[in-house]
């Protein structure tokens, strides 16, 4: 079938549901009879102030210009996630949106001579890149909504079929009746591309959030979509085809760096030491079109590991480094590249006659693991990396040169209403500078922001030393300059599944490590805890490592004097009120002992992400509500307390936050304290309970908890403008911030 026919098709389907209508508003009629003649013809009133085209190129004239999908009409009215409204009964598929995107790319198609010309005369590449259409202010010029690419994609593993939801134009990890474990798998999308390699430049391609030594940085652009047929070069009639790969190597890995863990080769070279089923594949799902990569659905996000049809256990070594309870393995000591994962899993001991002990159940677990010489039970995770690789044979020769994409399948977001870019660039850009260099210890960097080579450990893949631009993300090059179009305030809630929405290599979270190989740094995801809940657990408690768009449990366990609270979670979110924690593990309260208050906690130590997994406790019921505003909000709201009670960076650790939740006007603390204080607050209001702690132990009758002495206590209720402040029981008094 033609590729007009394809579009026709599409076309009549949306015309019925209100698309035609909206059309028409912009002198577009999308059920004419010569549809193509239609969709090519300049348009003469083009109306940018109907809602969702304020951010379309100034300079689009037409519902379709030939090879530029940020100025087709047509494109952007269907692709963007902002052109909503109460007149459309439904959406686009991906599969519909891929047949506009394969017309645009296809209604003049270009000869190779052509593209050879468009590439300068530099050599072409068949590249794959994940590619995503976005409004204006997430591209990399921010001048009008367009196309982005990485050569990175970030899908995310989960145990429920993904959920693509046409009004928002991508997937989301909503689960209806959500009470416990329950993630929908987040897809990536990737397409092929004819690419040459330009040194960066900022006004041209990109890439986005520009790094120091970029434009001496060699990038692959793209320049022309691959896709099936006749219509996409001249002259040629192709068959293309992507290719994934992936492995999941972090009990290999262990082995590998281990000495006498009663695991060696040849069996650490067999499943489940090492394997590459059961990740992610190509869906073949008629609605999603093609090069959606889909990670598998598991019954549960990490299970008990077998081996010739026993339980797989491993000798713990004796005196092993650990980090709390769990079994550390150290990075190289001159490089920091991590050979294996960080943190292993250890407390979970399997006894000669096969039974299990749950070592949490001891009181010092501790020095239980860092002892060793025991036989741990191993975990698997279903998380990997791998490459996505393009085939066409019909420009074999004539474009011998492929260029794979780097895939990482990961662990789930638990904010996925939360960008990192977003986040950092809230940080550099908006907040105060009295407060910026006391907000993070290390900037929330993005995997975009990396500058790292592939996976070069993968075997047969073309990933290069030279290539470290692989996660940057760019645009397709404009040689004209362009309009600036008014800039949306509203940040997409849909998951993105580009390296800008992943945490980079030294900022936190569970996305990807990095190793080293002859003397070359590159991305591992075999670098992170084993399983990734693991990792999880020592990232979330200490503040989230390096705090970003992770969850800060740090007030989940007891105080740590180096990582105070940075972005808190809510009562709820912690499961101090509700019956919903995001980890499975219940924060604070208050209790007496011996006629003394103090506050229980559960003992960090004994505390275990592998059992809540496990028992299937994880929930986004609560987080995934959290968009970037008001995570932003938490990590301001918080910072102004320490700000307005002149904590010093360095004694916040002495501080822990025992109670944080919004207050509604209607409160009636929040009105006394604001009769007192003849205020009245307005906005967003947080209701704080801080205490500076003293000695902490665990509790004699249960060494799963920790009690913690209370020093002195205050009550805060906070803006970004007012703070309220109550000591103890005593009366309330105003701060300016």
């Amino acid at each position: 079938m033609a590729l007009i026919d394809e579009v026709k098709q599409v076309c009549s389907r949306l015309a019925s549901v209100g698309w035609r209508d909206l059309l028409l508003e912009q002198g577009l009629d999308i059920t004419a009879t010569n549809l193509q003649q239609e969709l090519t013809k300049e348009l003469p009133a083009i109306n940018r102030q109907i809602v969702g085209f304020e951010d379309f190129a100034f300079e689009g004239k037409r519902g379709i210009e030939a090879g530029n999908a940020s100025r087709s009409l047509l494109f952007h009215a269907l692709a963007s996630p902002n052109v909503v409204s109460a007149n459309l009964s439904a959406y686009p598929t991906l599969a519909e949106l891929e047949i506009i995107e394969n017309f645009v790319y296809g209604v003049e198609p270009p000869s190779l001579q052509d593209l050879q010309v468009m590439a300068s005369r530099q050599p072409l590449a068949i590249a794959v890149f994940a590619c995503e259409y976005r409004p204006a202010s997430e591209t990399v010029h921010r001048q009008h909504a367009d196309l982005c690419f990485s050569r990175t994609g970030v899908a995310r593993v989960g145990t429920a079929q993904p959920l693509y939801s046409d009004k928002l134009r991508g997937f989301i990890p909503a689960v209806e009746d959500d009470l416990k474990e329950t993630f929908r798998v987040l897809p990536a999308r990737y397409s092929a591309y004819i690419a040459v390699q330009r040194t960066g430049n900022r006004d041209a391609f990109g890439p986005l959030r520009f790094q120091d030594g970029d434009n001496s940085r060699l990038f692959w652009v793209p320049l022309h979509k691959l896709f099936n047929g006749t219509e996409c070069i001249r002259g040629f009639d192709l068959q293309v085809t992507l290719n994934a790969h992936h492995v999941n190597q972090k009990l290999r890995r262990i082995h590998l760096v281990l000495q006498n863990t009663g695991w060696d080769e040849p069996d650490i070279s067999n499943p489940p030491f090492i394997f590459t089923e059961g990740i992610a594949e190509f869906t073949t799902a008629s609605e999603f079109g093609t090069g959606l990569l889909v990670p598998v659905v598991q019954p549960n996000l990490i299970e008990a590991a077998t081996y010739q049809g026993k339980l797989l256990t491993f000798k713990v070594p004796p005196d092993s480094p650990t980090l709390s309870s769990s079994l550390a393995i150290p990075a190289d000591e001159t490089t920091e590249a991590r050979h294996a994962p960080e943190f292993v899993h250890v407390r979970h001991k399997i006894l000669p006659n096969g039974q299990q002990e749950n070592l949490n159940d001891q009181k010092d677990v501790e020095a239980v693991v860092k002892a060793g010489g025991y036989d741990a039970q191993h975990y698997l995770d279903f998380t990997g990396d791998g490459s996505i690789e393009a085939i066409c044979p019909e420009l074999a020769v004539a474009i011998p040169r492929n260029v794979p994409a780097y895939s990482l399948v990961t662990a789930p977001d638990f904010f996925p209403s939360c960008d990192q870019r977003e986040l950092l660039e809230w940080t550099e850009q908006s907040v105060p500078s009295r407060l910026r260099q006391n907000l993070w210890q290390v900037p929330p960097e993005t995997l975009s922001d990396n500058r790292f080579a592939p996976n070069l450990q993968l075997e047969d893949v073309d990933f290069r030393p030279e290539d470290k631009t692989v996660t940057a993300i760019v645009c397709l090059p404009r040689q004209d300059s362009v309009r600036q179009m008014p800039l949306t305030g509203s940040p997409t809630i849909r998951q993105a599944y580009l390296p800008d929405a992943a945490a980079g290599v030294f900022a936190p979270g569970w996305d990807v490590s990095f190793d080293r190989t002859n003397e070359v740094e590159h991305l591992a995801s075999y670098g992170l805890g084993s399983p990734f809940p693991e990792d999880s657990k020592l990232c979330a408690a200490l503040s989230t490592f390096w705090p970003a768009v992770a969850p800060d449990a740090a007030r989940t366990f007891e105080p740590n004097p180096i990582w105070p609270t940075v972005s808190p979670l809510t009562d709820a979110e912690i499961g101090q009120v509700g019956n919903l924690p995001w980890d499975g593990i219940s924060g604070p309260r208050r209790v007496t002992k011996d006629g003394e208050e103090l506050i229980e906690y559960s003992d960090f130590a004994h505390a275990d992400y592998v059992e809540s997994s496990l028992q299937k406790k994880f929930s986004l019921s609560l987080t995934a509500k959290v968009d970037v505003r008001e995570y932003e909000a938490r990590v301001l709201a918080m910072a102004n307390v320490y700000q307005v009670l002149r904590i010093r960076p360095e004694d916040r650790g002495k501080w822990s936050v025992f109670s944080f939740q919004p207050v509604q006007p209607t409160n009636s603390e929040l009105q006394q304290a604001q009769t007192q204080t003849q205020t009245r607050l307005g906005g967003n209001i947080y209701r704080f309970e801080i205490y500076r702690h003293g000695n902490s132990f665990l509790d004699p009758e249960n060494s799963r908890k920790r009690l913690v002495k209370i020093e002195e206590t205050l009550t805060l209720f906070v803006t970004p403008v007012n703070i309220l402040l109550k000591r103890g029981n005593g009366t309330w008094s105003r701060r300016r911030v």
